[in-house]
């Protein structure tokens, strides 16, 4: 077994260890707060144990990826499996950029990891490890269809089963193969046919993946008698494409491009005025490399070259935030934006390429010693903004727990209440119950992570006492919520945490957080009876 170990060891390429082994490390360095904490958002309230059966969202492999952390949610196990999976689509994505140096190789890695889209991702930590496994089977499709034959049809499977888990994962694969035809323009010993022969290969492989993905929905949903949520317009999918609107939602894609690189404060991204002077850093480096391949070698000469790297990194914003065409009615949230860090990957692409230019100029010498520094400042920036995510979602969670204990306490000291009695709270907590005035939080406040509260509907509360308190309080039916909200009684009762919020009315107890219920949409109730 020894020799066997050794022997696979020296076939692996340094770059590739070095890949590996930075993102491992440095996912543990930066995320190791959410995995040695339980920290929930809304949404994990009620995934303590859930068997992700979501095919009515279009994920219908995320059971069976889900089924790795035994559908429960174990931060220590969960966070393994997703390092370990980042890793190893950090070790094939270096090889499919052809990054040689070691050193651009693990800074790759490490960014990879750190990216803070991964954040967002482990505040969803209930299929934190299956998204994880969806990034490496997308990397690891465009690195099979790249090799064309059967590589590319196990890419195609691959890319549906990617797909499968969490659809927004395919601009990772477009994003991926852009930079793949990059790459080729720059290689000396590529030309215009075989380049042109790999785009075509790659535009068929990412088309026919994502049909063999709608095509197996099909069945699932057909299967199981079901239809898409109308969740971030998923259902609309079925009544026809508005290729009306599609020049704007092109414009729109940039536009979100831009502004979550350069625009702080810009909403569903995490721009700060640090991170926006380290884009244009990068932009002026990735530009001074460019033109350093194309002068030291000649590349210019072939006009082929110089369009075909142009066009590819135009298309780079499109590719990477191809979310917005495919789902018009809605705008990526940051988890859906992990495909952004390939902005990174090219720069960290184009820094191996003039590396291996021999007798460099000054200018380029220069920007070589400073790419280090650079990702030097993006790694900082990523572990700050990854951990003032978990940081302001632990707070809300400490926060909604200590309201429900209080709330539960005053419930069981209520004159009238018994054991078993069925409770019914009426509304969600209110900004003016629960309040984080930290400033910094606000460049990660989101839908998916509330620095007041983890539960802001009032199905929330219900979630935190039964699953996350385990205080045996079932949510009432919705007939019973609309008519205790709807009685004289209730009307007449001051809001929690006034004396007499808090009555027992009809045999139930009653409590009264805002002065109307607000009805579950369609939407929740199909997600509820979800399967």
């Amino acid at each position: 077994m020894d020799s066997q170990g050794q022997t696979l060891w020296r076939r692996l390429a340094p770059a590739h260890k070095s890949a590996f082994f930075s993102c491992l490390v440095t996912g543990y360095l930066v995320h190791l707060y959410a995995f040695t904490n339980i920290i929930p958002n809304s949404d994990g309230l009620s995934r303590v144990f859930d068997t992700q059966q979501m095919t009515v969202s279009g994920r219908w492999f995320l059971h069976y990826a889900s089924a790795l952390n035994d559908f429960t949610q174990m931060p220590a196990v969960i966070g393994l499996l997703s390092l370990l999976f980042l890793a190893l689509a950090a070790a094939f994505a270096v090889d499919l950029l052809a990054i040689r140096s070691k050193v651009l190789a693990g800074l790759t890695g490490a960014v990879i990891a750190a990216f803070p889209c991964m954040g967002y991702t482990f505040l969803y930590m209930f299929t934190a490890s299956a998204y994880c496994l969806a990034i490496l089977l997308a990397v690891l499709s465009v690195w099979l269809a790249r090799r064309g034959k059967l590589g590319w049809v196990a890419g195609v499977v691959l890319l549906a089963l990617s797909m499968g888990t969490y659809q927004a994962y395919v601009t990772l694969a477009i994003s991926l193969s852009l930079l793949v035809l990059f790459r080729e323009t720059l290689n000396p010993d590529a030309d215009f046919r075989g380049t042109f022969r790999l785009g075509l290969s790659l535009v068929a492989y990412l088309a026919v993946g994502a049909a063999l993905y709608y095509s197996i929905l099909m069945v699932f949903l057909k299967v199981k008698d079901l239809e898409l949520l109308s969740y971030l317009g998923m259902d609309a999918a079925s009544s026809g494409y508005p290729f009306g609107s599609l020049p704007s939602l092109i414009f729109r894609s940039y536009k979100q491009v831009v502004a979550f690189f350069f625009v702080p404060g810009s909403g569903d991204a995490f721009c700060s005025p640090f991170m926006a002077v380290l884009d244009l850093v990068a932009g002026l480096l990735g530009l001074v490399f460019l033109v350093s391949c194309f002068r030291k070698r000649g590349l210019h000469k072939d006009l082929w070259r110089v369009a075909g790297a142009l066009a590819m990194l135009a298309l780079l914003p499109l590719g990477m935030n191809f979310m917005q065409v495919l789902s018009p009615y809605s705008i990526p949230t940051p988890l859906m934006k992990y495909a952004f860090v390939c902005v990174y990957l090219a720069v960290f692409l184009l820094a191996d390429q003039a590396d291996a230019i021999p007798e460099p100029a000054r200018l380029q010498k220069a920007a070589l010693s400073c790419t280090a520094l650079w990702c030097a400042g993006v790694l900082l920036f990523c572990l700050n903004t990854n951990n003032l995510l978990y940081t302001a979602s632990a707070q809300a969670h400490r926060a909604t727990e200590s309201y429900a204990t209080r709330l539960m306490t005053r419930i069981e000291s209520c004159p009238g209440y018994e054991p078993g009695m069925e409770i019914v709270i009426v509304g969600a907590i209110s900004t003016d119950a629960l309040r984080a005035d930290i400033p910094s939080y606000r460049q990660v406040a989101h839908y998916s992570l509330s620095t007041d509260t983890v539960a802001p509907l009032n199905k929330h509360i219900y979630y935190y006492l039964s699953d996350w308190l385990n205080i045996p309080v079932e949510e009432p039916e919705e007939s019973v919520l609309t008519e205790a909200a709807a009685s004289p009684e209730f009307a007449q009762m001051p809001l929690y945490p006034q004396e007499g919020s808090i009555q027992v009315l009809d045999g139930q107890l009653v409590v009264k957080v805002q002065e109307t219920y607000t009805p579950k949409s369609d939407f929740e109730i199909a997600y509820e009876n979800r399967r």
